[in-house]
């Protein structure tokens, strides 16, 4: 799925800011939320503007970054912003690597069958945003159809984008190469969850405390922003259908984001996060886990070698990724408990992913190999892997006489084999039952 910086940085505020009011109210007993009650929409641009300088202020003095040039701001409708969202959304990627995009998540089961990934997305972030920064044109926009009070820590959050473009750079992010997603999504991360974490020292401000001295993790506090989504049809009705997979990678940024900021600002301050700009996180584990990006602790490369040619005529290789340790903490917990997916995602070394079609037989086959910081790590996600597929495929029939190190299930969508490999497991699914007899030489072929 796209795991790109978008310029509509919005997304999912509202959720975040319903589970930080409970955090607040929790903070000061005798308030009762941090977000006021809708008085009237935004009415005039004037007011905006006038919003903005205060708030862009504040926003400095609690990042510790100048302002180095004036923010213009206004306001969209519904309409227009809907237009902008369906302008980014297909600016940032070629129409083939969102099909590609849409069948990769098909055949990691994490999408039901004839599902349309760029038609559900568009709807749900227009659904979402609240106000967004632009990068490109150096614009901050409100949505109109909110009062202005209502939006004070969007627009926190938003400003502070404006401080980190003024200072970092942000559009250098926005032009991300292809099948490098894991390390796209953790730089996302770091975005958001530094604006994330500026958003509640600005709510927590007034009660005279800031997220380093919270007994909660922000990450924990995104968790809770999550499971609730599912319960607010009414309110955000787009979201809380949206597959698990992707409603969790979008909040990803947010949410394990801001807990990550939290964890850099707590050991070295703000001054720390501004130098993880230069010194950029390099995976979800380093976001997931503070102290692996803190120890420098680096991703392992992976590169598979294209089978295309192996499983015959017709077949071609249409898209290469890397899950990462979140990726695959998605893809296990689709089908097995979130706790026993988190166990075995961790100790990921590296990964890569790549799916091949036959699209004239309408076939798709994904392949791939992951290392593993240890023997007992990648025993763990093997075993794992092997419970979650039999989980998915309720009718699949798991062959007998392989060794203890190899497992095969054959189900409606082909096989699906299994290989453990000291550090590394190789798996491949969907093999055509004509190829079956040829999967363990496939699999050996994947290492370049």
């Amino acid at each position: 799925m796209s795991k790109r910086f978008s310029s509509v940085a919005a997304l999912l505020l509202i959720l975040l800011l319903a589970a930080s009011g409970a955090l607040v109210a929790q903070q000061a007993p005798r308030q009762t939320g941090v977000m006021p009650a809708p008085d009237k929409p935004v009415a005039k641009v004037a007011e905006v503007l006038a919003a903005t300088n205060e708030v862009l202020e504040q926003v400095s003095a609690l990042r510790q970054l100048k302002v180095l040039s004036p923010v213009k701001s206004g306001v969209k409708s519904r309409g227009e912003i809907e237009q902008m969202v369906i302008h980014d959304f297909d600016e940032s990627s070629k129409p083939e690597e969102i099909e590609a995009t849409n069948k990769a998540l098909i055949a990691f089961g994490l999408v039901p069958k004839g599902f349309r990934y760029r038609e559900f997305m568009v709807r749900l972030l227009a659904e979402q945003v609240a106000g967004f920064y632009q990068p490109k044109t150096k614009e901050f926009f409100l949505a109109d159809w909110n009062a202005l009070d209502q939006q004070k820590p969007v627009m926190a959050h938003e400003l502070t984008h404006a401080l980190q473009d003024q200072h970092f750079d942000l559009r250098r992010f926005e032009k991300w190469p292809h099948g490098d997603s894991d390390r796209e999504l953790a730089i996302h991360a770091l975005i958001e969850g530094d604006a994330t974490a500026l958003m509640f020292n600005y709510m927590l401000k007034p009660r005279g405390i800031d997220i380093t001295r919270l007994d909660i993790s922000l990450s924990a506090l995104g968790e809770m922003a999550a499971a609730q989504t599912s319960k607010d049809e009414e309110k955000e009705k787009v979201i809380a259908s949206a597959p698990a997979a992707i409603r969790e990678s979008l909040l990803f940024p947010y949410s394990y984001g801001a807990g990550f900021a939290q964890e850099v600002i707590k050991k070295q301050g703000w001054a720390g996060l501004s130098r993880a700009y230069t010194d950029l996180p390099q995976s979800t584990e380093q976001i997931i886990h503070s102290e692996k990006y803190l120890s420098h602790e680096q991703p392992v490369k992976v590169q598979l070698a294209d089978v295309s040619a192996m499983l015959g005529p017709g077949w071609k290789q249409i898209d290469k990724d890397i899950n990462g340790e979140y990726g695959y903490l998605l893809i296990l917990s689709e089908f097995i408990p979130k706790k026993d997916a988190r166990v075995a995602a961790e100790g990921w070394g590296g990964d890569q992913y790549a799916l091949y079609e036959n699209a004239a037989k309408g076939q798709v086959v994904i392949a791939h190999l992951s290392a593993w910081d240890t023997p007992k790590d990648a025993e763990e996600f093997f075993r794992a892997y092997a419970r979650r597929t039999a989980k998915r495929y309720t009718n699949a029939r798991e062959r007998d006489g392989l060794p203890a190190t190899e497992r095969a299930f054959q189900t409606e969508d082909g096989e699906t084999f299994i290989q453990l490999r000291g550090q590394s497991v190789r798996v491949i699914e969907g093999l055509p039952a004509e190829q079956r007899d040829r999967v363990a030489k496939l699999a050996s072929a994947l290492w370049k």
